[in-house]
């Protein structure tokens, strides 16, 4: 608890550039008496002191709380209200005052809430769920953390996701819900790598070790103490040095290393004591203690246990007295004081029955824990058993009125059941509405998400297309303007005069004007594109024949190609399938997704036979393949195959990405396949694949569904 307040001041400081040293409490308390004034400014100052002051002067500490309050509330000054009051709720809780550490932190989360302060609601949630687990009421404490953990996740604050998922952890840990706590801690220690956060990291490191403890992993629980110690040393943080220097030294203990346990023990009383940490030296107490137990040395073992009973006793820790009396137990047998044996016996007994006491009730919250961490991590799930669970109501009540008809004397007893089942029904319903809103506003979160991700990446996408043709056309211009910018120079020493100069000026602004048309219709192909993108799907169905317009696209775009290369020409096969019929399809976008898929195809063939060597050109034939056929299930299939330089692994892997090419840049923008991707999938809900092998060839295949049906065949 007293460690958990610690960590939490210190991760509040991160803010005011503060640290543990008393020169920053100087400092601050300087700039307090400097600004007497009554303002946000001195409240705020108040705050940074009163956290600054944690360690060394608690009761002062929360006294400026209490002043910076005061003036807050004073002057209307909602935000400093909130921290001062947050402050005080930690302040109570590390004092066990659990009412007023309740009351401080729920002002402070409202009051944080109101000035939208999540970060501030998030550490109040935090607080709260702590200080109900330190009483036992896990349940609250669950939903405390829940709903903390929720603002994290909606705020990507890392830091607060490893400090939420470790108190899970912890919680679950005292709980003996092993599994559950291990998976919690693994999560908080995960955010806090993640956030760089040492408060958290270290903070999860210890409750690893504090599960590794309870379990009986002595080693593994003292190298997570170790990593939790080595963080506190970087940081100056005396008061957890302390904490884990006890926790290493009875590790070492456990595990029969003596000398190191007298040691970490020793060590860590002295601190201990020099920074007052009170809650510590009776634990040091019983370190020593038992060591000297167990190394024979009787009357060391207890000395050192009345000083740790006598202190336990003192702070109320039934934990430390119960081991303690223990300890003296045996010490005093082996040393032959029976009637002392006899007398801390009865002490542990009587301690030991008031732990399982309260083991009992702490195992009737975990039922409690267990549930309701069921019904906030299983919302869907849920909503099933709710419906079950109405359905055996229903069930129930046809029982009783059954039963009803057979004796008239439980009429009564009746009512009263049916009138609970009724009341749970409708507890039931409102349940599961207020969970099916839930779930509805996620849905709507992540799909809002999902389209801000998309225009993200669409938008980086056109950018870095269109730089290049731009950088290209700007780059032309300055050219031509340099040009038209020379001094014609005399025809002397056998230099061009001043018409030949004219005429050069002019073919070069002629060349350069080409090369900006070029790539401005670069430019224009990628919005097109783009905006093609934008319309798929949106067209409407028609009975459409496949088989011409199958031939209607591999023509476009072989004429196409063979207008700009006069030279080039390729064999192309169509093997129709004539029983096909017409099919359902959007005529205009689905043509487009072929004539990309038969323009991919020939530019294939024709690389490969450009590239073929001269004197086994002749041996290469180029031809593209194009044909259709319906299955036994009605599907449509449309193959594309080609005979050309085929395409490796990794290109076969990006090929359906949106600007993704392998031509010279100024021959694609890589949105054709992409485009003909969504074409398929998303407008005709069919499928694209492709199959290749470099060298040989490639074939993309497209399925229609069967839902696609028959055009002509639908009226029957």
């Amino acid at each position: 608890m007293r460690r958990a307040f610690i960590l939490w001041l210190l991760a509040l400081l991160a803010p005011f550039g503060l640290r543990a040293q008393a020169p920053g409490a100087d400092s601050l308390r300087g700039l307090v008496q400097a600004h007497p004034q009554v303002d946000t400014v001195r409240i705020k100052y108040l705050n940074a002191l009163a956290l600054a002051l944690r360690n060394n002067a608690a009761e002062e500490s929360a006294a400026l709380f209490q002043e910076s309050l005061r003036l807050s509330t004073q002057l209307g000054y909602t935000a400093g209200a909130a921290e001062a009051q947050l402050g005080l709720g930690f302040y109570y809780r590390h004092r066990s005052e659990y009412d007023l550490a309740q009351t401080y932190s729920q002002q402070a989360r409202e009051a944080f809430r109101q000035v939208g302060n999540r970060v501030g609601q998030t550490r109040s949630l935090y607080n709260l769920s702590c200080v109900y687990s330190e009483q036992g009421m896990y349940a609250k404490s669950l939903t405390a953390n829940l709903e903390g953990l929720k603002l994290a996740e909606a705020q990507h604050d890392q830091k607060w996701l490893a400090f939420l998922n470790t108190q899970l952890g912890i919680t679950s840990t005292f709980l003996g819900e092993y599994a559950h706590a291990k998976t919690y801690l693994i999560h908080g220690l995960q955010w806090a790598n993640e956030s760089g956060d040492p408060l958290s990291i270290g903070h999860a490191y210890s409750g690893l070790g504090d599960l590794y403890k309870i379990q009986g992993q002595w080693a593994l629980a003292q190298r997570n103490y170790e990593q939790e110690a080595s963080i506190a040393q970087r940081l100056g943080d005396e008061a957890t040095i302390v904490f884990e220097d006890i926790n290493i030294g009875d590790m070492q203990e456990r595990q029969g290393y003596f000398p190191q346990a007298f040691s970490y023990g020793f060590r860590g009383l002295k601190r201990a004591r020099r920074i007052k940490a009170l809650g510590e030296i009776p634990r040091a107490q019983l370190l020593l203690a038992r060591a000297y137990l167990h190394t024979g040395q009787l009357d060391s073992a207890v000395a050192y246990g009345r000083q740790s009973l006598q202190a336990s006793q003192h702070s109320g820790a039934k934990t430390l007295s119960r081991d303690a009396s223990e300890i003296l137990a045996q010490a005093s047998f082996r040393k032959g004081r029976y009637a002392d044996a006899y007398r801390y016996e009865q002490l542990f007994s009587s301690y030991k029955d008031a732990l399982n006491s309260s083991d009992l009730q702490r195992r009737a919250s975990v039922l409690e824990y267990r549930a309701d961490l069921a019904k906030k991590q299983a919302q869907i799930g849920l909503l099933t058993k709710n419906s079950q669970l109405i359905q055996e109501q229903n069930r129930e009540q046809r029982l009783f009125l059954l039963g009803a008809l057979l004796s008239l004397g439980a009429v009564g007893l009746l009512s009263a059941v049916l009138w609970r089942n009724n009341r749970q029904k409708r507890r039931a319903y409102a349940l599961l509405k207020r969970q099916q809103d839930e779930l509805r506003a996620a849905q709507g979160q992540l799909v809002q998400a999902e389209k801000w991700a998309f225009v993200g990446e669409l938008s980086a996408g056109i950018a870095h297309e269109l730089q290049n043709p731009l950088n290209f056309m700007k780059n032309f211009a300055e050219v031509s303007v340099a040009m038209l910018s020379d001094e014609p120079a005399a025809g002397a020493n056998g230099r061009p005069g001043h018409a030949d100069l004219e005429q050069e000026i002019i073919a070069g602004l002629k060349q350069n004007l080409l090369k900006i048309s070029q790539h401005g219709q670069r430019a224009s192909s990628i919005i097109s594109d783009m905006l093609q993108h934008a319309r798929s799907g949106t067209g409407e169905r028609q009975p459409t024949d496949l088989n011409q317009l199958a031939e209607e696209s591999l023509m476009l775009a072989y004429q196409g190609l063979c207008a700009n290369d006069h030279a080039f020409w390729a064999e192309l096969e169509k093997d129709f399938d004539p029983e096909l019929g017409l099919v359902s399809v959007v005529p205009q976008d689905l043509g487009r997704a072929l004539l990309n898929l038969c323009s991919n195809a020939l530019y294939a063939v024709r690389q490969r036979h450009t590239a073929a060597d001269p004197g086994a050109a002749s041996a290469y034939v180029p031809a593209v393949t194009i044909s259709t056929r319906r299955t036994a299930d009605q599907a449509v299939e449309i193959r594309v195959r080609d005979n050309g330089i085929g395409m490796p692994e990794e290109v076969r892997e990006k090929v359906f990405q949106s600007f993704f090419t392998t031509k010279p840049v100024g021959e694609g923008t890589g949105l054709g396949l992409s485009l003909s991707y969504d074409i398929v999938t998303k407008g005709h809900g069919g499928t694209l694949t492709v199959e290749s092998q470099e060298g040989r060839g490639t074939e993309f295949l497209i399925v229609l569904p069967a839902e696609t049906g028959r055009a002509d065949g639908l009226a029957s």
